[in-house]
């Protein structure tokens, strides 16, 4: 098992496993500073995954086809921009919709384009391609893992630093932040807070897209049904745990794929008859992950309370202390 664990194989797998989760945490991140709990992540990278398939199959070009698949995570989310925002449905329930929505409409591209429902498996999308670094790509263990992999790979560190630098380093950050922590006050100083989501959805339909992708151009070569399977979701709980901060947004998803990757190859370790129950790991971690979330912002919400009574109560203390005196 420590063999396993400790292998080149295993660490080209966790990277596999992370990124689709690393580019939904990155959208959940950027929706969730204009206060818009994004549930439509699941369903903007299915309708990504399929567009870029089957556009990058047709046009024979992987440029073409994850350019499409950015432009459908965008419509996606201008969708919800306009349910939610234009509309003043609630943000959730508009974000369950749609991923209903996408489910079928994923099915009906499918058939109406291929005529199949399942996979497009019979016509398999361009694979974007991988960088190779020579004598660097060679190091034992770390070297195909780091210098060795596809576009998107680089795309995702890019996407950690700008994320970074937009939010701590620009206007733009400080007006989406402004925004999100209390939006009339940000109007009453001149902030354009329409725009501000908008841009903040239009980047978080940029994730989507490219984790869609990812998951039809890069981890297999074909669309199939069901295929994001709740990445959008752990997407959501790894941005929840990482408090909104990219690094550590990306940490916890990376953490979240390496469970992910040792539930399946694992498998061969230790045998079929545990398949049922290494699937559940992911998903048992989500739900751990999220409790210990809970309980310690709980414990700093009530340290931070306690705090400011009794800095109240020493406030009160030196009051009547100065009037005695008086």
């Amino acid at each position: 098992m420590l063999e396993f664990i400790f292998s080149e194989t295993f660490l080209l797998s966790c990277i596999t496993a992370a990124l689709p989760i690393i580019f939904a945490s990155f959208a959940a991140l950027i929706s969730n500073k204009v206060r818009l709990l994004n549930i439509n992540i699941e369903g903007s990278m299915s309708v990504s995954a399929v567009t870029g398939a089957l556009v990058s199959h047709f046009t024979g070009s992987w440029l073409v086809g994850l350019l499409a698949a950015v432009a459908a995570g965008i419509c996606m989310s201008m969708i919800l921009y306009a349910a939610a925002m234009k509309l003043k449905t609630d943000g959730t329930l508009s974000g369950i919709a749609l991923n209903t929505f996408a489910t079928g409409m994923c099915v009906f591209l499918l058939y109406t384009v291929l005529g199949v429902k399942g996979d497009s498996s019979g016509a398999p999308s361009t694979v974007i391609p991988s960088l190779y670094i020579p004598y660097i790509s060679d190091i034992p263990v770390i070297g195909k893992a780091l210098f060795g992999q596809n576009l998107l790979f680089y795309l995702a560190i890019a996407s950690l630093i700008f994320l970074t630098l937009l939010l701590n380093r620009t206007k733009t950050g400080a007006y989406i932040k402004a925004t999100g922590f209390n939006e009339k006050a940000a109007a009453s100083v001149g902030i354009r807070t329409e725009a501000q989501k908008v841009k903040a959805l239009v980047i978080c339909g940029v994730f989507c897209g490219m984790g869609g992708a990812y998951l039809s151009m890069v981890s297999l070569s074909y669309f199939s049904a069901n295929m994001v399977g709740g990445r959008g979701f752990i997407g959501i709980a790894a941005e929840a745990m990482g408090a909104g901060i990219p690094w550590l947004t990306a940490l916890f998803a990376f953490l979240f794929g390496m469970v992910d990757s040792f539930a399946l190859g694992s498998q061969a370790v230790l045998g079929a008859q545990y398949y049922e129950l290494l699937n559940t790991l992911p998903y048992v971690m989500t739900l751990v992950a999220l409790i210990i979330y809970a309980a310690v912002s709980k414990a700093r919400a009530e340290r931070s309370r306690c705090g400011k009574t009794n800095k109240g109560i020493r406030k009160t203390e030196k009051t009547d202390e100065k009037s005695l005196e008086t």
